[in-house]
C-alpha cells in the first residue's frame, strides 16, 4: 500500500501504522461529536488525516464542540460554509478531492447523511480510493428528504458499511449493496457515554420540555414551523428552545418571535455538555433531530419527533419516540407528551437498538479486515 514519508516520519519500522493511512471526513455539528468518540480507536492503528469541510462553520456549532470535547483541530479545513445544497455538495466535492490527491490516503472514513459526506465520498470515488461508510443501511420514504439520496448513493460507493443497527444490517445485505457490511452499532452512543459524566450536573428548576426544530422541510414553511411552535406553547410545561442559526433565521423572517407563547424560552445553540445534560434532565423532548432522538432513548427521557417518519425506528417500536407530523401538532401533541410523560414511569424501555457503546472498536475492526483483505 501507499505510503508517504511525512505519515510514517515517526513510527518505527514494522509499526501497524506503517501500513496504511486514513483521511476521515466531517463537516456538521453531529459529524463532530461522532468523530469525538471516532478518531482516537482510528489513530491508534493508523495515520489519519483530518479534515472539516465547514459545512457548519460557527462557534457554537463546531468550534465550541471541538474544545468541549477533546477533538483536535483538523489537518484541513475547507471552509464551504452553508449555500446552495449542490453548490454545498460540489464544494465538498471538488476542495475534497484535490486533498486527496496530493495526500493519497488508502481509504477515506464519512459519517452520516450530509452534503460533506456524499461531497467526500464521491471525491474519493473519483480518486479510486476505498470509502468507509460510518451510520450506513438508514433509510425513509418522505418526500423531498435531502438526506435520503445522500446516503443512497453513499452506501453504493462504499466498500466497507457500518451500521448502526441489526435492522439497517439487513437492509444493505437486502440491497445487496457492492461493499462489506458490519454491524457496529451507533458510534453516537460512545461519544454519550464518554462524556456524560463530564455534563454539568441537574439544576433545581421546575420541569421542562426541551424543544429542537432545525430541519430544512421545516424551517423553510411558515405554516407547519408556526403550527408546530403554537402546539409546544400548548404542553403545559415550561419549554426550552435552544436555536439553531438558520431557525432563528427563519423565526425572524416569518415574524414569529413574537407569537411565541410566554412558556417557550428561546436560547442560543447549546454545546454538546449542556445539550446532554438537558436531554438527561427534561421531562420529554420534542425535536426533529434524529441525534436528539436516540440521546433521548438512552438517556430513557420520552421523546415527541415531530416528523412523519424517522430512520431511527426502533425508538418508536420501544415506546421511547411518538412520531408527529408538524401540521397535526396543534391537535395531538399535548396529548403525545402526556402519553409519553406517562409512559416513562410505567413502561421503561431497554435503549440496546443500537449496540453497546463500542461501536468504534467495531468500525475500526471492520476497517482493518478490509485493508488486510480479511
Amino acid at each position: 500500500m501507499r505510503l508517504a514519508k511525512q505519515w510514517a516520519v515517526l513510527l518505527p519500522p514494522g509499526h501497524p501504522m506503517n501500513e496504511a493511512r486514513l483521511a476521515l471526513c466531517f463537516g456538521t455539528r453531529p459529524q463532530v461529536i461522532k468523530a469525538s468518540a471516532l478518531l482516537g480507536p482510528l489513530r491508534a492503528c493508523w495515520p489519519v488525516m483530518v479534515v472539516d469541510t465547514g459545512q457548519h462553520y460557527d462557534f457554537e456549532l463546531n468550534g465550541l464542540l471541538y474544545r468541549q470535547l477533546g477533538v483536535p483541530q483538523p489537518d484541513h479545513f475547507l471552509g464551504v460554509g452553508s449555500g446552495d445544497p449542490a453548490q454545498q455538495t460540489a464544494a465538498v466535492l471538488v476542495r475534497t478531492a484535490e486533498l486527496l490527491r496530493r495526500h493519497a490516503p488508502d481509504a477515506i472514513v464519512v459519517i452520516g447523511d450530509t452534503n460533506s459526506t456524499l461531497g467526500s465520498a464521491l471525491a474519493a470515488s473519483k480518486q479510486g480510493i476505498p470509502v468507509v461508510h460510518v451510520e450506513a443501511g438508514l433509510r425513509a420514504t418522505e418526500a423531498g428528504l435531502p438526506e435520503e439520496a445522500n446516503r443512497r448513493v453513499v452506501d453504493v460507493l462504499a466498500h466497507v458499511l457500518c451500521a448502526p443497527s441489526r435492522s439497517a444490517a439487513e437492509r444493505l445485505e437486502a440491497e445487496r449493496v457492492p461493499g462489506r457490511v458490519a454491524l457496529t452499532g451507533d458510534v453516537a452512543r460512545d461519544a454519550l457515554e464518554r462524556h456524560l459524566e463530564l455534563a454539568p450536573a441537574a439544576t433545581a428548576r421546575s420541569p421542562f420540555a426541551l424543544l429542537t426544530l432545525h430541519r430544512a422541510a421545516l424551517t423553510a414553511d411558515a405554516l407547519a414551523l408556526r403550527s408546530a411552535l403554537s402546539a409546544a406553547g400548548e404542553v403545559g410545561l415550561p419549554v426550552v428552545f435552544p436555536a439553531h442559526p438558520r431557525t432563528r433565521q427563519a423565526l425572524e423572517r416569518f415574524g414569529l418571535l413574537s407569537e411565541l407563547a410566554t412558556s417557550i424560552s428561546v436560547i442560543p445553540p447549546l454545546g454538546y455538555l449542556e445539550s446532554i445534560a438537558a436531554v438527561r434532565d427534561a421531562e420529554v423532548v420534542i425535536t426533529d433531530s434524529g441525534g436528539l432522538q436516540r440521546e433521548a432513548y438512552w438517556l430513557r427521557t420520552p421523546c415527541v419527533t415531530l416528523r412523519e417518519e424517522t430512520e431511527w425506528a426502533e425508538t418508536v417500536e420501544c415506546g421511547a419516540n411518538t412520531l408527529l407530523p408538524p401540521m397535526e401538532a396543534p391537535d395531538r401533541l399535548v396529548r403525545a407528551v402526556a402519553d409519553q410523560r406517562r409512559r416513562r414511569n410505567e413502561e421503561p424501555w431497554t435503549p440496546d437498538a443500537y449496540g453497546d457503546g463500542r461501536a468504534a472498536d467495531r468500525i475500526v475492526a471492520a476497517v482493518k479486515g478490509f485493508l488486510e483483505g480479511g
